[in-house]
């Protein structure tokens, strides 16, 4: 399916549109990469290639800290990828990637999603029968689970929450975002947007609309670019959303750095009882970059790595 945005966008609008459409992992693609941490070797014996990131450190953010919220769910990726729906095909919003299980790696408690530069032909999808050749693979994963912050027992907030080491590079997107279906009824939380080629800052965007499959969001969007004053990239940080009635707000390693109100974007309110999964990947070239990123300056490979995932109630 090819959907023409009506205003330029560079975001994730066009994925979200056909978020259902995904095709599941099969053996053509590969699977999911276990390490391990004895032979250094994954489960198919190959020497293991993923960066040593024992060495960074930066933020984290133990469990008990989060004075007065409580966990319900969590996943430290000890040991497989149960909690999550890998994707399988192709890219939208003119990106570059073909997304496959192969990319996806466990290792000591970290997953990577991995970019490498190959020569793959995509899958085909229930809306697009040809299949495309692709030069780049990388990872994505959503929740099984779904959340709603008004639907939740014994709870008038949910923060999402992760924590990531980010990639520097040209062309390179990784993401951690919330979406549900039919898009964008449900709304959209893209909690970190980075360019891999701007390291002292990311992009938070959100999303609304009553009809499901607007090629852009009737009822509103609005988006704030978090600038820092050092490189992201260099330690482990924590992104995070709290979600409440009439407030979106975004943490930066437990410091809020910005908040959305119902006063200042008055779909807020019409959101809280919707229900949204989450999303990690990383995606290469597209319209998120402006102009579009050169492919030849894209790194041939390079990681995103991910501590863990959480989600709290209060």
């Amino acid at each position: 399916m090819h959907i023409k945005l009506t205003r330029p966008l560079y975001l994730l609008v066009t994925i979200l549109l056909i978020g259902s459409c995904d095709q599941k992992p099969d053996d053509t693609y590969g699977e999911v990469v276990i390490v391990d941490d004895v032979n250094d070797t994954d489960d198919n014996g190959n020497a293991d290639e993923t960066p040593d990131v024992s060495s960074f450190t930066g933020y984290n953010q133990p469990v008990e800290d989060v004075n007065g919220w409580e966990l319900i769910f969590e996943d430290e990726f000890t040991a497989n990828l149960d909690n999550w729906t890998i994707w399988t095909g192709g890219a939208y919003n003119n990106e570059l990637q073909h997304y496959q299980p192969d990319n996806l790696i466990l290792k000591e408690g970290v997953l990577f999603i991995r970019e490498q530069r190959e020569s793959v032909t995509g899958a085909t999808t229930n809306v697009d029968s040809t299949q495309k050749n692709f030069n780049f693979t990388s990872g994505r994963i959503e929740s099984n689970q779904n959340f709603s912050a008004g639907n939740t027992s014994n709870a008038t907030k949910l923060r999402f929450s992760a924590r990531i080491l980010l990639p520097e590079g040209e062309g390179l997107w990784p993401a951690f975002w919330s979406y549900g279906d039919p898009w964008p009824t449900q709304g959209e939380f893209d909690i970190l947007e980075f360019r891999g080629n701007n390291t002292t800052s990311y992009v938070t965007n959100f999303f609304y609309g009553t009809t499901a499959g607007v090629p852009s969001t009737d009822a509103g969007q609005t988006s704030f670019n978090v600038n820092l004053t050092s490189n992201i990239t260099q330690n482990w940080h924590v992104f995070e959303l709290i979600w409440s009635e009439n407030t979106l707000e975004i943490l930066f390693d437990n410091e809020v750095v910005h908040s959305f109100t119902e006063a200042n974007w008055n779909v807020i309110n019409d959101m809280y009882t919707k229900s949204q999964r989450l999303v990690l990947n990383m995606a290469v070239g597209g319209d998120f970059f402006q102009p579009n990123v050169d492919p030849t300056s894209i790194p041939n490979e390079a990681f995103t790595a991910i501590d863990w995932v959480r989600v709290y109630k209060q």
